[in-house]
């Protein structure tokens, strides 16, 4: 056990030293998506706006809700950060069927592919961040030192989102009906976390249940340092999101020592 320990975090140390591999598909994957395009990444941009704007204006008719500023500025931050987490989730279930034909020809370790997944969409996702300060500075919060907790929340939700994506990427090519539990279960935790609704609007019985939401943890971690809201719900999301950590990596072992070597086999 404690070889096959040695060696996976072996692996990931070398997609780390040496990111030549992942960095350059993450760059050819981003050139190729958004080419002849006028926006480029910007799309998503757009059409997140254009989501919140939508969400914003129906829950301003309908709520009318207090401070609307604020209220934007919150969503603007959920909705683009579950954006972010969702897609890496769901391109996660395809990543080594796209590449099929390298992993044939070449003995490339898998977890760079794991790699140019979140650091292509991590790319995309900090186009966003102009928009949030904008709207940071027209809102009622004010800069605090608490903000460079955001870097913290960040590391812990992307290793979260490595290991996870790992045991989805290789499990779906394994078993072909993950990507669609994936995706059911990715769109079912939209509604079941607070993004675009408040934990304020919810009993506190639902409160308690939302501890056992893992997506609920990784908003928590990146939205309310930028909210000036470093309390208890942070540092408790901060512990869950460690202990998820440990588990995912203990199952991540497993899938490693018994799978990853015959993946190309299941391709």
């Amino acid at each position: 056990m404690y070889i096959i320990l040695v060696n996976f975090l072996k692996d990931f140390l070398k997609c780390i030293s040496v990111p030549d591999i992942w960095v350059f598909f993450s760059h050819k994957k981003i050139a190729l998506k958004y080419k002849d395009t006028i926006l480029g990444p910007f799309w998503n941009v757009a059409s997140s706006v254009f989501l919140i704007s939508i969400l914003s204006l129906s829950f301003f008719i309908f709520l009318n809700p207090e401070n609307f500023t604020s209220f934007v500025y919150r969503l603007s931050i959920s909705v683009f950060f579950w954006i972010f987490v969702s897609t890496v989730l769901n391109e996660s279930t395809m990543i080594l069927e796209s590449k099929t034909d390298l992993l044939n020809e070449k003995r490339i370790n898998v977890k760079n592919f794991i790699f140019e997944n979140i650091y292509t969409n991590f790319i995309i996702f900090l186009h966003s961040f102009p928009i949030i300060f904008v709207l940071f500075f027209i809102s009622d919060f004010k800069l605090q030192l608490n903000i460079i907790f955001i870097f913290l929340g960040l590391i812990m939700v992307i290793i979260n989102l490595l290991l996870i994506s790992y045991l989805v990427s290789i499990l779906s090519v394994i078993y072909k009906d993950v990507k669609k539990i994936v995706e059911n279960l990715v769109y079912a935790f939209f509604f079941a976390t607070p993004i675009i609704w408040s934990e304020n609007m919810v009993s506190e019985k639902i409160q308690k249940i939302l501890i056992f939401n893992p997506f609920y943890h990784f908003v928590v971690l990146f939205r309310n340092p930028l909210m000036n809201n470093i309390d208890e719900k942070f540092y408790q999301s901060f512990f869950i999101c460690l202990l998820l950590i440990m588990v995912v990596f203990f199952i991540s072992l497993k899938i490693f020592k018994y799978f990853e070597s015959k993946i190309v086999l299941y391709l």
